[in-house]
């Protein structure tokens, strides 16, 4: 079985870039660094990048202000 990658490493990988980056440039760098594009987060298993995005904008773990993406690192799952 392929491992599977959770979302907060989705998170960690934008946090490090400080002054965020549009969603091309994240989703191609979500690409290079997990190449199996298998992700999780506690409660949802077995989603694609886009997926994984999508999940991560919607709990507000990722934000979206005039195209650029940040992370919010100070909320996520009890679950590390």
């Amino acid at each position: 079985m392929s491992k599977s990658v959770h979302g907060r490493e989705v998170v960690a990988l934008l946090a490090a870039k400080v002054a965020g980056i549009d969603q091309a440039a994240l989703l191609a760098l979500i690409e290079q660094e997990y190449p199996l594009d298998l992700f999780h987060t506690c409660k949802v298993k077995g989603m694609d990048k886009n997926q994984i995005l999508a999940n991560m904008m919607a709990k507000g773990r990722i934000v979206e202000l005039n195209g650029i993406l940040t992370a919010q690192t100070s909320c996520g799952c009890k679950n590390k």
